[in-house]
């Protein structure tokens, strides 16, 4: 009786070896169903023979043969698997198995199998025995590990999976695919899973091999309709300058179809200026090898016009550090220099339609206060009158003062003031007429700085006049200052208010707007937190050079 360990990732399998060992008097001591937990149990449970599936995940069936046999154990190795024997058997004889079974042989052939290797026999094919390494097909000489990365790529896994997988770094299972591409002459991962099933290294595997193909070409089919989304020339470059994807737009820009580009170099397509050909060669090859961004000026033929592009790439980089190719973009100069003068024109443009309504608006108010004067003296003396003519002359001041904050003709012109009493101020010489009371709270500090009277005035009073519009019955205003920066103080204004609801209105926007302009003036920060038909809440923050009381 022997104690033996099956090693197979698949249950109804495993239950049948187990099955068939048990019958004939042996015991099943571990199943293990991938490579790594399998050489654990190895170590473990000394089984006198393992029955092993080459097709197996975290380190694959030859790894596992040459690992158990480099410990020089008396554990014997059965390969029990739906791999082809032709290809695989003589890699099992190289690794250090003692026989090889199929799983589409006999229950007798395995059985017979069985008791052979426990007898201390080595039986396999005489056609693998005799099989010469130096007069075997490129794809035959796979070497154990190679076929276990061959295994991982056809599963899906990237390079970073795999290292982590077989506990080895990045740059060797990139050295192990390149050398599998080489091996099958192929240039891609889709051609060397197609070349590999052919021969016969994924067979019982194809499944898997189609589901990365169909895979893959959904990858592709999605990625191109993201590309057609991007409205500018764009295309995908292999690390050989070849086209691998491009855009509708690039296809457009070029005049040319997608199968004339794809799979073809630019310098191949003839619209790069041989002038240029070799410099934009060398920048294209050192950003490749350096896997780095890259941008270029060149001259290309487009439709018998010769034009200059500002070309540009980066690296696309797959999960496992292997640079995928390079993305690049062309802008063309005389394209966006046109633009940019369009761009000009037009601001210019507006430039002369605000000048224009500036001096309209100014002339317009000019001539109203001429007409409210000539009305005040019509009829002087009735007092209900002359007030509305109050209210209307206001109006035009604070329009034209807002068209000069517009075109830039107000100038702050600061003066020495305290910031408490000049609020103060303001507030007591705001009209008295409908106007809502107001509650202030001065700062402690009793702060002096450089401030412009007149506009912070404005500030306040635009402030309190779209209050008076929308309502409010009681404006509280608490003022503090802050010296955070040596010579300068930080002055705010929390303004509240409450409304009354029947009185509640919608105000002019003038008031807000000019508002804002004036805080622009002073660099100051005015932000609105509220302002409906319930409450009203605003702070200001400023920053002033620090005064003293002698100036």
């Amino acid at each position: 009786m022997a104690k033996v360990l099956i090693v197979d990732p698949y249950p109804l399998s495993s239950l049948g070896s187990e099955t068939l060992l048990s019958q004939a008097g042996h015991r099943v001591v571990a199943l293990a169903d991938n490579g790594l937990d399998a050489l654990e149990l190895v170590r473990t449970a000394v089984p006198d023979l393992v029955v092993l599936d080459l097709d197996i995940p975290r380190l694959g069936g030859l790894d596992v043969i040459k690992r158990i046999a480099a410990r020089k154990s008396s554990t014997v190795i059965l390969v029990l698997t739906a791999l082809p024997a032709d290809v695989y058997e003589h890699l099992c004889i190289t690794a250090g198995a003692s026989d090889f079974v199929s799983k589409s042989d006999t229950l007798e052939s395995f059985a017979d199998a069985v008791k052979k290797v426990l007898a201390g026999k080595t039986c396999f094919h005489a056609s693998a025995l005799r099989q010469d390494p130096g007069s075997a097909t490129p794809t035959e000489q796979l070497t154990a590990r190679e076929v276990t990365v061959l295994h991982y790529l056809a599963d899906g896994y990237r390079v970073k999976q795999i290292a982590g997988e077989l506990a080895i770094s990045d740059r060797t299972v990139s050295t192990y695919k390149t050398r599998l591409l080489e091996k099958t002459g192929t240039h891609s991962l889709v051609e060397l899973l197609h070349v590999a099933t052919q021969r016969g290294f994924l067979e019982g595997r194809a499944d898997s091999d189609k589901n990365a193909v169909v895979s893959d070409q959904a990858s592709a089919l999605q990625f191109n309709a993201l590309l057609d989304q991007i409205p500018f020339p764009i295309c995908l470059r292999a690390a050989d300058a070849r086209i691998l994807a491009a855009n509708q737009a690039f296809l457009d820009y070029l005049g040319l179809t997608r199968h004339a580009v794809l799979d073809a170099k630019q310098c191949d397509i003839g619209v790069i200026d041989t002038e240029h050909l070799q410099f934009a060669r060398e920048t294209f090859n050192t950003a490749v090898a350096k896997q780095i961004p890259y941008m270029m000026v060149i001259a290309v033929r487009l439709h018998g016009e010769r034009r200059v592009l500002k070309h540009s790439g980066y690296p696309v980089i797959d999960q496992g550090g292997e640079l995928i190719g390079m993305l690049c973009t062309s802008i063309d100069i005389g394209e966006e220099q046109a633009q940019i003068e369009a761009l000009r024109e037009q601001l210019a443009y507006l430039a002369f339609v605000r000048d224009r309504r500036s001096t309209y608006l100014i002339e317009h108010a000019d001539s109203l206060g001429r007409y409210l004067s000539n009305a005040r003296s019509v009829v002087d003396g009735n007092e209900r009158i002359n007030a509305l003519f109050d209210r209307m002359d206001e109006s035009v001041q604070w329009l034209c003062e807002m068209v000069h904050l517009e075109t830039g003709q107000i100038k702050l012109s600061p003066f020495s003031h305290n910031l408490n009493t000049l609020t103060r101020q303001t507030l007591q010489q705001l009209p008295s007429n409908d106007m809502p009371a107001h509650d202030f709270t001065s700062a402690h500090s009793n702060p002096w700085g450089w401030i412009d009277p007149k506009a912070y005035s404005s500030l306040i009073k635009a402030l309190y006049l779209h209050l008076k519009h929308r309502g409010a019955n009681l404006v509280s205003i608490r003022a503090e200052s802050f010296e955070k920066d040596a010579g300068y103080i930080e002055w705010h204004l929390q303004v509240t208010a409450s409304m009354t609801a029947a009185e509640s209105l919608t105000a002019p926007v003038i008031y807000l707007s000019l508002a804002s302009e004036l805080s622009s003036l002073f660099e100051a920060d005015l932000q609105i937190t509220s302002d409906n038909e319930h409450a009203f809440e605003a702070q200001l923050r400023l920053t002033v050079p620090v005064a003293t009381a002698a100036h």
